[in-house]
């Protein structure tokens, strides 16, 4: 993510602890491993949002604060986990930045045609622990019917970390350009040097652009 990061602002990959500061950069990460986002702090004007914590961003309905002010907002790994309808969140990330503005963007994705949603009908949803320990997502949908769905899969790490679906990349191709992204990569270079090295088609780094 840093090496896209880097290559997109400067032209050129470069290790992000060597990176100049640049205090006239804003950045916002969504959930961002403190990997790198203690490092984006010294670098940038980079803020760090939760979903379940301050600073709070809900990227459905993100505050006016966030919007139109960021350079770049790198999410990763955070879109299989947002309800629906998913094309608002997309729209919502082309709101957060700058004309001109990146986003560095990673999601698990198929090569599939369309996407993969695991409860098409999400709606007024809770999720409950039963007293053997197992998770059990209750949803009533649109039209007031009741769902039930056992067998659910949560991603590490705190917040809401349901996985929700299983994108396409045809699918995200389609969400970028319909939010009104131009440029947008899907990222197979390798970086051998940094040991960034790709073993698989699928569920590569991708970033695009708001243009200006």
């Amino acid at each position: 993510m840093m090496a896209i990061l880097t290559e997109r602002l400067f032209g050129k990959v470069q290790v992000l602890s060597e990176v100049t500061a640049h205090p006239g950069i804003t950045g916002l990460g969504m959930s961002d491993a403190d990997t790198y986002a203690t490092l984006l702090t010294q670098k940038f004007s980079y803020t760090n949002t939760y979903y379940h914590c301050e600073p709070l961003l809900d990227v459905m309905k993100p505050a006016t604060k966030w919007l139109g002010v960021n350079d770049f907002v790198i999410t990763s790994d955070v879109y299989e986990h947002v309800p629906p309808p998913i094309q608002t969140a997309f729209d919502n990330l082309f709101a957060l930045l700058k004309p001109g503005g990146v986003v560095i963007f990673s999601v698990p994705f198929s090569l599939e045609a369309d996407t993969r949603e695991h409860y098409p009908n999400l709606h007024d949803f809770t999720i409950r622990q039963e007293a053997n320990g197992d998770y059990v997502l209750d949803n009533v949908t649109k039209d007031g019917v009741k769902e039930t769905f056992t067998d659910l899969v949560f991603h590490g790490g705190p917040g809401s970390t349901l996985e929700l679906r299983l994108f396409s990349q045809a699918a995200l191709q389609r969400h970028f350009a319909a939010a009104g992204f131009t440029d947008l990569r899907i990222h197979t270079e390798l970086h051998v040097e940094h040991g960034i090295i790709w073993l698989q088609p699928w569920s590569l780094m991708m970033s695009a652009v708001k243009p200006l």
